[in-house]
């Protein structure tokens, strides 16, 4: 399949048919306008829930410079309004592409946005030669069975019986796209609050 933004059989992959509008199309944001970059920034503060989002727009516009300078970041649009966007950054040589980081509009979740933004980034990178895909998921308000443990006794044992404990983390979703955890940093967000690290290996 081809993997270039904007393909409507790409942008619409996943995508509940009820949430598709004519105007829908997943973007090159580097191409974009600077409004809908600012609604990139926005995105980070405002619709960033699990982890925490960004705490200002200042840090947030410099986050989106940093992704987008880096590699790429391909948006959703519908018009003129950015439903969400993912980044994608390149790691050994290009080898592995780090997702970073991926949002959605809190109205618009639970459509299929996000799982087509995905897609995207993982056609893109293994476009650029990725053998593997790679992201890091926080756990800093106690949502896994990694938060509040002391990790160091046995990270094996902790990570081959990670849970969900009910409040629907980010690593969930990223489990039933295909991604597993590869590894944990203790008290990255402060003690006992993890980051995750999740991977998937492009097609072989």
């Amino acid at each position: 399949m081809d993997s270039r933004p904007g393909d409507s059989r790409l942008s619409f992959r996943g995508v509940a048919d009820t949430a598709r509008t004519a105007d829908m199309r997943i973007v090159d944001l580097a191409g974009e306008t600077e409004p809908i970059r600012e609604q990139a920034a926005l995105l980070l503060v405002e619709h960033f829930d699990e982890p925490r989002g960004w705490p200002n727009l200042e840090l947030a516009r410099a986050a989106v410079e940093h992704v987008g300078g880096a590699e790429f970041m391909r948006g959703m649009l519908d018009g003129e309004l950015l439903l969400g966007w993912v980044g994608g950054l390149p790691e050994y040589d290009g080898r592995v592409f780090e997702l970073h980081s991926l949002v959605v509009r809190r109205e618009h979740r639970r459509r299929g946005l996000g799982r087509a933004l995905v897609a995207a980034f993982e056609a893109e990178a293994a476009s650029r030669g990725a053998l593997t895909v790679t992201l890091g998921t926080d756990d800093d308000s106690g949502m896994t069975s990694l938060s509040c443990v002391d990790l160091c006794r046995d990270i094996p044992r902790h990570i081959a019986q990670v849970r969900d404990l009910g409040r629907g983390h980010p690593l969930l979703f990223y489990q039933r796209l295909g991604h597993v955890v590869t590894g944990v940093l203790p008290d990255a967000n402060g003690r006992g609050r993890p980051d995750i690290y999740m991977s998937k290996a492009m097609q072989r």
